[in-house]
């Protein structure tokens, strides 16, 4: 393994064989542990506590020793993916309605707001995660502006599709949208924000972006993204539609698990998780 710092992360996974796991790396060795048996996606701090999303089981706060303290069971039609905090309120991202619910986190956690970018009551444009910094969401969606065939617009083949996807900057004081950062990504996920840079996977294309420039080429879906100092963690899920991703990219690695990658040397280590696909990753 590269060298690395000793940290810890949580790695969420979702849909079949989904769960919460935790890898300790210390003295350049690693632990890793299963805490939830569960589906998971959205995962982040909430003060000493984590805020976990489940499409299956909703809305769930864990303490600092990763045990379920509280939680809020949610329609399972809603399709929720990732989850931003400030304060006492959890942003949710409701994929089936083009909405981030808003969440009290204290007062039995109720949606008390929302920020919606399509009318359409179907999943039109495929919100997926956010970032929240000074009082601005970054969103990753795959389709903008809106468009009612959604599906012509996700498909997994690049020679068949418009690759319209964007990470889009949206304004909490003004409640619009600020301006779109990147365009023409196709199928882009894990929005972050770290020392001023915007970092995020171009899933179908196998790569992380810092701002315009290609950073990391994993060798299968890149979704799940973390940063310590020089260090990246990225997540790679089990690849779909191999015959179309064979025609673009000479090898592909089937394993799911995470890519240690130092930004300075850009060497990498791969860890597997037993898992299919990884969610998000958050960096505790």
């Amino acid at each position: 393994m590269i060298p690395i710092d000793n940290c810890k992360l949580l790695i969420t996974c979702c849909n079949e064989n989904g769960g919460l796991y935790l890898i300790q790396f210390k003295d350049q060795q690693y632990e890793l542990k299963k805490i939830l048996n569960i589906e998971c996606r959205g995962v982040a701090k909430y003060g000493s506590s984590f805020v976990i999303i489940s499409n299956t089981d909703g809305i769930l706060i864990l303490d600092e020793n990763l045990n379920i303290i509280k939680r809020k069971a949610l329609p399972k039609e809603l399709d929720l993916h990732g989850v931003a905090i400030d304060n006492d309120k959890a942003y949710i991202v409701e994929t089936k309605t083009n909405s981030i619910g808003i969440y009290d986190l204290q007062n039995s956690m109720e949606r008390i707001d929302e920020i919606t970018f399509s009318p359409e009551n179907e999943d039109v444009c495929h919100v997926n995660d956010l970032f929240m910094a000074n009082d601005k969401l970054y969103v990753s969606m795959f389709s903008y502006p809106l468009k009612k065939n959604f599906l012509s617009f996700v498909s997994y083949s690049p020679q068949k599709t418009i690759q319209q996807g964007v990470i889009l900057e949206y304004s909490l004081q003004e409640r619009k949208i600020s301006k779109i950062c990147h365009d023409k990504l196709f199928q882009p996920h894990s929005v972050l924000l770290y020392g001023d840079q915007l970092y995020y996977c171009v899933s179908s294309k196998l790569l992380v972006k810092r701002n315009e420039d290609v950073i990391f080429k994993g060798l299968g879906y890149t979704r799940g993204l973390a940063i310590k100092n020089q260090m990246m963690f990225i997540g790679q899920s089990e690849s779909r539609h191999l015959e179309i991703l064979l025609e673009e990219h000479t090898n592909l690695l089937l394993d799911c698990g995470i890519y240690v990658h130092d930004i300075d040397t850009k060497l990498s280590s791969f860890i597997h998780i037993p898992s299919k696909e990884i969610y998000g990753i958050l960096v505790i």
